[in-house]
């Protein structure tokens, strides 16, 4: 059937710590979608029925961190409100560039199921799935897609030296710890050499952002990301931080991350992670366009992390540097979700 959309709504902002984040991409989806000639409302649905951004509101956009207590004036009624209201009287899909909780998760998508009305990415299903990284993990095991080792914990489950020491012998010295469903590692931890106070602390940190906490063992090596776009597997990125590790910092800092792309691998190599990719994005249920994440060891065995449904949508982003690759521009990407709806 023939579609004729004439307003697109651009979904951004949102109340989840990635906030900021998804206001930068909404940013940059609005721009393109106007470029090529569509009505655009940009709508914040933590804003409720007045989530209608003025142009001076989405241009000053900054993929700042977020606090805590700037989000905890937002409520999760107002998704809803938003939803229901007036402003989707005209509006013909949605472009969704909402990162994290509430956004990502299955949520705002059931809501917009529910109200009729279309939208880019992964169904509500999909979407809830991908966001819960032990369950996405445990799907990619079942598939035989490689992951590394993980333990889930509760923030209310109580871990003293003892349990920190078992969760070391499980897992290694060296381990990730991060809330299971945020993105951008926002309250991540990289705990080394077996610190058991640091793990500890770790787990306390992750708890903040989630009740489900997951520990997962470190892979040395590269770090690796492949973008989906439709059925296609888009040249793979190899994500190489200055200092550190690919922390919210380096992500988000101009100049703090190498880029390569596409990454220097072996033909064979690359066909092995590309077809990973697409295993792992399609066990999950997911369409439309995503990114699927690996670490690389030293001996050349992809580790899967995990699924992102929405990932960043800045002219920078990854998912458009893989795309500008095979000479899609970044107005051509997003005119070509918005047809896949």
């Amino acid at each position: 059937m023939e579609k004729n959309y004439k307003t697109i709504a651009v979904l951004m902002g949102g109340i989840s710590s990635e906030r900021n984040v998804s206001l930068v991409s909404g940013k940059a989806v609005t721009h393109a979608l106007q470029q090529l000639g569509y009505t655009v409302k940009a709508i914040d649905p933590a804003k409720g029925k007045n989530g209608l951004l003025t142009t001076e509101e989405v241009l000053s956009a900054e993929a700042k961190p977020v606090d805590n207590d700037f989000l905890a004036q937002f409520s999760k009624r107002a998704y809803m409100d938003c939803i229901q209201s007036s402003l989707f009287d005209d509006v013909d899909c949605c472009f969704l560039v909402l990162h994290g909780q509430y956004g990502e998760d299955g949520v705002l998508q059931t809501l917009l199921e529910l109200r009729d009305i279309p939208y880019t990415g992964s169904k509500r299903l999909a979407s809830a799935v991908a966001m819960d990284k032990a369950l996405s993990k445990s799907l990619f095991q079942t598939a035989g897609i490689p992951t590394a080792p993980w333990h889930v914990l509760h923030k209310n489950d109580a871990i003293d030296l003892e349990i920190a020491k078992e969760i070391r012998e499980e897992l290694g010295k060296d381990i990730v710890v991060k809330p299971n469903d945020q993105g951008s590692t926002v309250g991540m931890t990289f705990v080394r050499d077996g610190n058991l106070d640091s793990l500890v602390e770790a787990v306390e940190i992750a708890g903040q952002y989630s009740d489900q906490i997951l520990l997962e063992t470190f892979v040395p090596g590269r770090e690796l990301t492949v973008s989906m776009l439709g059925d296609e597997v888009l040249p793979i990125i190899e994500i190489e931080p200055k200092e550190g590790y690919y922390d919210y910092s380096n992500k988000y800092t101009k100049g703090k991350t190498e880029y390569h792309c596409p990454a220097e691998l072996s033909d064979e190599l690359n066909e092995y992670i590309a077809n990973l990719a697409y295993a792992a994005f399609k066990v999950l249920g997911c369409e439309g366009f995503g990114r699927v994440d690996f670490r690389l060891s030293p001996d050349n065995i992809p580790f899967c992390l995990e699924v992102n449904t929405l990932p960043g949508f800045t002219t920078t982003s990854l998912l458009p540097m893989a795309a500008k690759e095979i000479d899609l521009t970044f107005e051509d990407l997003c005119q070509q979700l918005v047809d896949s709806i």
